[in-house]
């Protein structure tokens, strides 16, 4: 059983006219049916160790046996991921679409899910993800068309993110992020005047103050602001913010041999969501009630530090989105609707489990062992995701250059790189998007048995 709940889109019903005790026996043997299912977190956590051990391919493998025909969002959102993180982005993308399609298709919670999640567990509710989760689905599916040179459909995703964000209706929710990429492809297909205002929204949503754990203002949207200013002649608008950023020296690029590489690093793993258990009291039935909930245990990992080297010349990255700070926060958020949830559904099985206890000792333990074995905390999450996604642009000479992006900890020594090639053309922007989880050995890939 995977992470959606479709194969229990209702709760089990037993046949008309059944005893109190053979609807107790269905109970139990829901129950077990869900005990049974082995938990998407653990196997997304299994998915995780091939990340780790430096081989996608082997998470890959484990992802494509869960939900090999993309009928739930999780698989599919995890596949896309492990897709590109392989190099196949327009396997990545269908993964992706089949998930944005059901995604859409569930939008609208059914009352029996709601019903589940109040009388079982959250976990019988469709997963739709967060939305932060959402707007990086978009991202994720138009970094790939950009990997193919498909720019028009990567402008496309970044429409129906934008869609997405006018339709939740509350502004804050608009994502720094996806405005900043969002100009960068504006402008990488010529469209200046709409690449202008995405950087003036990123920059806005960076700088100000919308309650959500964006980072600040990176250096490069900064520069980026001002280039397509005085590109377009506002220079009266160049100057407010060229000493809003103290850049009053900042001088573009002007050489005409030159283009623009801009590098995107998806780096490290966002946090996994565990489990937690707690005894509240409810005045309702006067008792202490055991509650389950989803938290993510640890504080945020360090992340190392990416330099980009290009021919000596070295250039640190700017954090662009903290997804894990963005996980962490929507949790948080969600909290008060998540316990409320939880107190409901162990008043709902307090009640069923007196009910039993008056049928007789054997009924009462059938119940208990069902109500705990049905407490289950929802710790889905798009697991495979960075922890942070950074950015750099660099200006530089056309031709054929090799970039390495050394990966520093905390005392300045680089401990793992990455290298590749990349060939900038005049007056164009160039991609360079990659993936780093951890330092690994430097071992052949696995072959994977089909």
């Amino acid at each position: 059983m995977l992470g959606n709940s479709r194969m229990f889109s209702s709760p089990p019903v037993c046949p008309g006219g059944t005893t109190t005790w053979i609807k107790i026996v269905c109970l139990l043997v829901a129950g077990l049916l869900l005990q049974s299912c082995a938990s998407y977190n653990q196997r997304a956590t299994s998915m995780r160790d091939g990340l780790t051990t430096g081989h996608p391919e082997v998470a890959l493998s484990m992802a494509e046996e869960i939900d090999p025909e993309n009928k739930d969002v999780l698989p599919s959102l995890d596949k896309g991921m492990l897709r590109r993180m392989t190099g196949d982005y327009e396997g990545s993308n269908r993964a992706f679409e089949a998930a944005k399609q059901e995604i859409d298709r569930l939008y609208g919670i059914s009352v029996t899910e709601n019903l589940a999640s109040v009388t079982v567990n959250e976990t019988m509710r469709s997963y739709v993800g967060d939305r932060y989760e959402q707007l990086l689905l978009h991202a994720y599916m138009a970094m790939n068309y950009i990997e193919m040179g498909d720019f028009d459909a990567a402008r496309v995703e970044m429409l129906q993110a934008d869609v997405k964000m006018k339709e939740w209706g509350d502004k804050p929710e608009d994502d720094p992020f996806l405005r900043y990429l969002e100009g960068i492809i504006y402008e990488a297909l010529g469209e200046y005047d709409q690449a202008l205002v995405s950087y003036r929204q990123a920059y806005t949503l960076y700088s100000g103050d919308t309650g959500r754990p964006y980072p600040p203002a990176p250096e490069s949207l900064k520069k980026d602001l001002l280039r397509m200013l005085a590109k377009m002649g506002l220079r009266d608008e160049y100057r407010r913010y060229a000493k809003t950023f103290g850049m009053q020296n900042f001088k573009p690029d002007a050489r005409a041999n030159n283009g623009d590489l801009v590098v995107i690093l998806n780096n490290g793993l966002a946090p996994i969501r565990s489990e937690t258990a707690v005894y509240l009291y409810s005045p309702e039935v006067q008792q202490n009630l055991r509650v389950a909930f989803p938290t993510y245990a640890g504080k945020p990992q360090p992340l190392r530090q990416p330099v980009i080297d290009v021919a000596g010349r070295q250039f640190p990255m700017d954090t662009v989105e903290n997804v894990d700070a963005l996980a962490r926060y929507s949790l948080e958020q969600a909290m008060p609707g998540i316990m409320a949830r939880a107190m409901a559904r162990a008043v709902v099985k307090y009640n069923t489990q007196k009910a039993a206890n008056d049928q007789g000792s054997l009924a009462g333990l059938l119940m208990t062992v069902t109500n705990i074995a049905t407490e289950r905390a929802d710790t889905r999450s798009w697991s495979t995701l960075p922890q942070a996604i950074q950015l750099q642009r660099i200006s530089l000479p056309a031709g054929e250059h090799e970039v390495r992006i050394e990966m520093r900890n905390a005392a300045g020594r680089t401990v793992d790189e990455i290298k590749d090639k990349v060939r900038i053309r005049p007056g164009k922007i160039s991609f360079l998007i990659k993936h780093w989880n951890t330092p690994v050995p430097r071992l052949p890939k696995l072959k994977v048995s089909k």
